[in-house]
């Protein structure tokens, strides 16, 4: 009889410990990378990566609603292209909202996600720290068949875990959940992976508003920033990453227009908010420029 783990969805097998769904015993009902994760944070192995399109496929041959779930600072078309492919009932659920500014006024924020990426479906703030929306999610999905998909480390499992009080592991570490998981009237699912690595914020964001002199330029977690003139940018990020102000070097990789009220995202670590038109510099192509969604009416 096949058998899953709990906490991850693989297959569980007592014949290969380099394998995904290793125990050593079968009567187990973690495999053994779970049981690492979840009692001493070890990390075993990255684990099986799925394909992101064959995860769309599997969500558009069900008849499920779908909570797509990505957080405040991973918000990019990227994203929304994936949310887009989907074709059930569905929502797009900004999670772990608790990170979001105080400064940020929540109806305002989606009205620009709307209006900047084309968005019809409804949009919902949730998070499974201080339970925001959490019956309101309930709610919505009562007596009906739910699938929990979005990029990976946006909190899928543990907004399952929160709403039922199940066991999935939860951890920091990609591809955590392997395969589909059904618990009660939900499925989670594994996590979409981009080609950029995500950094993931812990606590409420600080936003931090520099003067960028022309002379001098940003190292932001090994991604570099200068401005062809003097200006004043609000940097978006997780408190964590680390934020030098150099003085300006000559080389660098892309030459990018920025007009005003735009956002900078440098994909995986969160955004810039530009107030005036300029000429940037950066290293970095994993980047997108936007109508800033929290420019505006969201600024105090």
């Amino acid at each position: 009889m096949i058998k899953k783990c709990l906490g991850c969805g693989a297959i569980l097998q007592d014949k290969d410990i380099n394998e995904i769904g290793y125990t050593p015993k079968l009567s187990n009902d973690l495999c053994m990378r779970c049981f690492k994760l979840k009692h001493y944070g070890k990390n075993l192995n990255n684990g099986k990566v799925q394909n992101n399109d064959s995860i769309i496929n599997y969500i558009n041959n069900t008849k499920v609603i779908v909570l797509f779930l990505v957080d405040f600072l991973n918000i990019n078309s990227e994203i929304i292209k994936y949310f887009k492919k989907i074709n059930n009932s569905k929502y797009l659920v900004i999670t772990k909202s608790d990170i979001i500014p105080k400064n940020i006024i929540k109806d305002r924020l989606i009205k620009n996600i709307k209006e900047v990426y084309k968005i019809d479906e409804d949009i919902l703030f949730c998070s499974a720290k201080n339970k925001e929306n959490i019956n309101k999610l309930l709610n919505l999905t009562e007596s009906k068949k739910v699938i929990l998909c979005g990029l990976t480390n946006m909190g899928k499992s543990s907004l399952i875990n929160k709403i039922i009080g199940s066991d999935i592991t939860v951890s920091n570490k990609e591809n955590t959940t392997q395969e589909f998981i059904n618990v009660g009237s939900f499925i989670d699912a594994p996590g979409f992976v981009s080609n950029y690595k995500v950094l993931v914020a812990k606590t409420k964001i600080k936003p931090i508003t520099y003067q960028l002199k022309s002379k001098y330029y940003l190292l932001i977690n090994e991604h570099i920033l200068a401005s062809s003139k003097d200006i004043n940018i609000t940097l978006y990020l997780p408190n964590d990453i680390l934020v030098e102000k150099r003085r300006k070097r000559e080389e660098y990789n892309y030459k990018i227009e920025i007009s005003d009220n735009e956002d900078l995202i440098i994909k995986g670590l969160g955004f810039i908010k530009f107030s005036s038109e300029c000429c940037i510099y950066i290293n970095n192509s994993d980047i997108e420029i936007r109508p800033s969604i929290i420019g505006g009416s969201n600024e105090n």
